[in-house]
């Protein structure tokens, strides 16, 4: 695989968003390979014909350009698509807003050539507001990946563990292994408008699987541009109501790892028995309770109804694990 960064970015209707992210990136200082691909998701705002048009008036030679159409609905499909046409070994995932530093580039490159046992590598981000800041962000930054994803560079697979698919540079070569081997993801991430998310924790949990490092390191810093769509209580609880729903499908992948292993009586188990002692608090918290209570007790019941009802889909995480994993 040719050594290089192919910068793939994934957009649904980011017409409006991408002149900065754009930018940002022609503005890169960089003497490794590097190549931009844009893939529109099924967008209705133009945004294809957009961002060739932008990249004729303001792209630069120095960097390789081009795009295509996606029109599945789903994250997933747009990466695997920008993947497929990537000519470097070295994928970075750049979402249609995010504004990376002008060393990003150079610096994934030389992080990634430094140790072949890196599987994902990630930074760190800052948001910037369309709006003002909310009052409530400093608290709950972390469910819109801002955040700083480690205490010191280096590895933290088993620390954190994952990393948020903004930013994160993964390998080629990695990719097309788990490809060969059947490798089938359980989560699409992000379709339209629609919030589903957890692909890039379950990616993490995979490498870590085939025995590659999770690695972060403060020398990859980005702006997170924040939407006023986003800034409010209602969407964050739609947001953590999707991530809370993915959490139970990449459990399967935490067991695996700890070689630990659910039947669907453990499972009911565990769920009764949480029910039995704290049942009554969190019922009291989503009737009384603040904000935060509520969205608590709001997870809480949602895990245990899946422990419940759900274990033919856990099941099928495990099978699909399996298949895979034993080849």
């Amino acid at each position: 695989m040719q050594k290089g960064v192919s910068v793939v970015i994934c957009t649904y209707n980011g017409r409006r968003l991408l002149d900065e992210t754009l930018t940002h990136l022609v503005k890169q200082e960089f003497s490794c390979p590097f190549e931009i691909i844009l893939v529109d998701n099924a967008s209705t705002d133009g945004t294809k014909v957009y961002v060739d048009t932008w990249w004729t008036e303001k792209g630069i030679p120095q960097i390789a350009f081009s795009s295509y159409s996606q029109p599945i609905p789903g994250k997933a499909y747009a990466q695997n698509m920008g993947y497929e046409k990537a000519a470097y070994e070295y994928l970075l995932v750049c979402d249609d807003d995010n504004w990376m530093a002008k060393n990003y580039i150079q610096d994934s490159f030389d992080i990634m050539e430094s140790d072949s046992m890196i599987g994902a590598l990630g930074g760190w981000c800052k948001a910037a507001f369309e709006d003002q800041e909310p009052a409530w962000w400093n608290n709950y930054s972390s469910y819109f990946a801002v955040s700083v994803q480690g205490k010191a560079s280096g590895d933290i697979s088993r620390k954190k563990g994952c990393l948020y698919g903004a930013g994160m540079v993964i390998r080629k070569s990695h990719w097309i292994q788990l490809n060969d081997l059947g490798f089938e993801a359980q989560l699409t991430c992000r379709k339209g408008d629609s919030l589903s998310s957890g692909g890039d924790t379950e990616y993490s949990y995979v490498l870590r699987l085939m025995g590659y490092k999770i690695w972060f390191d403060d020398r990859l810093f980005f702006i997170h541009y924040m939407t006023q769509g986003r800034m409010s209580l209602e969407y964050l609880s739609r947001l953590r109501k999707a991530m809370s729903e993915s959490n139970f499908i990449v459990m399967p992948y935490l067991e695996t790892l700890t070689n630990g292993l659910e039947t669907r009586n453990s499972l009911i188990k565990k769920a009764l028995k949480k029910l039995k002692e704290h049942g009554f608090s969190q019922l009291n918290n989503i009737l009384l309770g603040t904000y935060e209570e509520k969205e608590k007790a709001k997870e809480f019941f949602r895990l245990q109804r899946q422990l419940l009802l759900d274990y033919k889909e856990y099941q099928k995480v495990r099978e699909s694990i399996d298949h895979w994993l034993n080849k």
